[in-house]
């Protein structure tokens, strides 16, 4: 077995610290997401009753508009990590080159979703100064601002060929360093309501992967004992 080299040993670690981030942004996202989902069903619902319950409202939405947002970034992160993990690994197996480019074009979404939710959060702190009887910029804070609607459609395709490329990346790497936990996780990333626990699953193998390598460096690059001579027959 031959010892992994640096670019080897930098890609594990990059695709650990990826999944890591990746963790906590989707978090944070699905958080933001559950919040928003929860306040508007509310506010539809005849919740709200008065111009106190209004800014209530409005205020726990900017948060989790901030949270999603502070969840893209994160992913953002974990996919630039990713993507370095893939070009470190391709100097060793250009099996990774397709990953490292899909995941380059996934970039692009993040960075239009990342759009998308900064035009959303100024459209609420917009709506926080709406006077009570002001309806008309009272309702402003439910909907979309102009193009803000392209811009999530758009990034969420562009991000999705980002993640086919994360999860290719992922299984290709789960398979050339015998990890099946990280092929467990490319297989969740697929999941929707089981997608929280793919980059977990992810860090676990990538770590796994790390330990491994640094043994068998250590082993390979340990001095070998010199054998031991025998001792000459007693002469008689």
């Amino acid at each position: 077995m031959m010892a992994p080299t640096d670019a080897e040993m930098t890609g594990a670690s990059r695709i650990k610290w990826g999944a890591l981030l990746g963790t906590l942004g989707l978090v944070l996202a699905i958080a933001g997401v559950f919040i928003i989902i929860l306040d508007v069903g509310f506010a539809v619902g005849g919740g709200i009753t008065s111009t106190a319950n209004f800014q209530t409202i409005l205020n726990t939405i900017f948060a989790a508009v901030g949270a999603i947002l502070a969840g893209v970034v994160l992913a953002l992160l974990s996919f630039v990590l990713y993507t370095l993990g893939f070009a470190s690994l391709r100097r060793a197996d250009s099996r990774f080159t397709v990953p490292m480019v899909l995941c380059v074009i996934g970039l692009i979404g993040l960075l239009l979703l990342i759009g998308f939710a900064g035009l959303y959060a100024a459209s609420i702190q917009s709506a926080l100064g709406c006077g009570s009887s002001d309806t008309t910029c009272q309702n402003s804070a439910t909907s979309l601002p102009a193009g803000a609607g392209a811009l999530l459609w758009v990034g969420g395709l562009v991000a999705l060929v980002g993640l086919i490329g994360a999860i290719l990346g992922i299984w290709r790497f789960g398979g050339r360093y015998q990890s099946g936990v990280a092929k467990a996780g490319a297989i969740l990333y697929i999941i929707p309501v089981l997608a929280i626990i793919a980059p977990i699953l992810v860090l676990i193998g990538a770590h796994q992967v790390q330990k491994r390598m640094s043994r068998a460096r250590a082993s390979m690059s340990a001095p070998m004992m010199p054998p031991m001579g025998i001792p000459p027959p007693p002469s008689g």
